[in-house]
């Protein structure tokens, strides 16, 4: 067994395969959420231990350590999940808002927007003359909450009032280098008469 296992603590022995199965399936675990911080704290005091653990199975255990946000990337590149045109736009407009907003607050606050916003701005890209369906928005929501990417504060997501937590794991899941190249694939989609709700499979996170 591993030497760093043999030096955890009972309670610390108990809390790694709920840890680990956790950063297995969101893929990002942040500090900010109120959900991940006690996660990414265990995290933050076993490191070395896990990451040399994932090794074993493939999996990187990456750190940002400026928006302290953990997350895994498969070596071999098994965890890409397929992206609608829709949920591509999506995280494409949560990427950008996010990078406006932040600049208007302190370390310590939390990225926020509404609903409204995000329709207002998807309207704006011109791809469709009417706001997301409820489907696609019901979808890309899920999954990106799934992913630790963003939280809904509110319950109805389909209020225009409805608040987003943008979490800073945007950050790593789509990076300033992807914003132009997401775009433009987006873009040819379109001229070559895609649809928003189908998949492309070039667009990956």
């Amino acid at each position: 067994m591993f030497e760093w296992y043999e030096e955890m603590s009972q309670e610390e022995k108990n809390n790694l395969p709920r840890v680990l199965n956790k950063l297995l399936s969101s893929c990002y675990i942040n500090k900010r959420s109120d959900n991940d911080r006690r996660d990414y704290y265990f995290i933050e005091r076993n490191e070395r231990g896990i990451s040399e653990y994932l090794l074993m199975g493939g999996w990187e255990l990456m750190s940002d350590e400026n928006n302290h946000v953990y997350y895994v990337r498969n070596k071999f590149g098994y965890n890409h999940v397929n992206l609608t045109i829709d949920e591509s736009l999506i995280l494409l407009i949560l990427r950008l808002l996010y990078e406006e907003k932040r600049r208007q607050l302190s370390l310590a606050q939390n990225v926020v927007i509404t609903m409204g916003e995000l329709q207002e701005r998807y309207m704006g890209l011109g791809f469709k003359d009417r706001p997301i369906n409820k489907t696609s928005l019901r979808d890309a929501v899920s999954l990106l909450r799934r992913f630790n990417i963003i939280h809904n504060i509110d319950a109805d997501i389909f209020d225009p009032e409805c608040r987003l937590i943008i979490y800073p794991s945007i950050l790593s899941a789509v990076r300033a280098e992807d914003i132009k190249t997401v775009y433009e694939r987006i873009t040819s989609y379109r001229k070559e008469g895609g649809e928003t709700g189908e998949e492309a499979d070039e667009d990956q996170a």
